[in-house]
């Protein structure tokens, strides 16, 4: 009997040297669920169904978000948002959506195997991503629960700040991840850079 291949994410394999104080500190987030959600934000049974499904309300003021202790739920567009988990239960998240919102124009897609999270934390966190973003992420504007679709260093993202410390969660896909990371390295550089190897989940 074979052994199961284990899962690899996508940066399980960056090492960090650390040769200066570390202002910045980068993380991947591997293994969480991604589910693309679209809805008639009109139709409020549907919207009261996925409520129930998610125990939470779904944001519908453009660039934010809305979060319990197990998902955050992401706007991406009018009618279209990302749902995270960090919990291993894609399946049954698809199911009880898919099953809440029949006969409701509706789509609920798990695209989790296509998608990683990267972590950046830190002081220099704003002065890293600005080498690379147009948005303007200060905290006045940009501020915790918020979130934008961008582009950073030529690769498309979703940025969505955590914290005041401040931490952004920045979404890319699994193909862009080594590129982004690698990119956010070489920009961190002169900061000092934590990227600790990754946990097989």
């Amino acid at each position: 009997m074979s052994r199961p291949t284990p899962r690899r994410s996508p940066l399980g394999a960056i090492e960090s040297a650390q040769p200066r104080p570390q202002t910045a500190q980068l993380s991947e987030r591997p293994f969480l669920t991604h589910i693309n959600l679209r809805a008639d934000p009109a139709d409020a049974e549907a919207l009261a169904a996925i409520q129930q499904v998610l125990g939470l309300q779904l944001p519908l003021t453009p660039n934010t978000t809305a979060a319990n202790q197990e998902l955050l739920a992401a706007w991406l567009g009018p009618d279209e948002w990302l749902l995270l988990s960090q919990h291993h239960r894609s399946d049954s998240l698809v199911t009880n959506l898919q099953a809440a919102l029949t006969g409701h124009v509706a789509s609920v897609v798990d695209i989790s195997a296509g998608q990683t999270v990267i972590r950046l934390s830190g002081p220099s966190a704003l002065d890293i991503l600005a080498r690379g973003c147009a948005l303007d992420l200060h905290p006045s504007v940009f501020p915790p629960g918020a979130c934008a679709q961008t582009l950073l260093a030529r690769a498309q993202a979703l940025l969505i700040a955590v914290d005041d410390t401040p931490t952004f969660d920045i979404i890319v896909r699994r193909s862009f991840a080594p590129y982004v990371a690698a990119w956010l390295q070489d920009s961190a550089r002169p900061f000092g850079l934590h990227f600790p190897t990754s946990d097989p989940a």
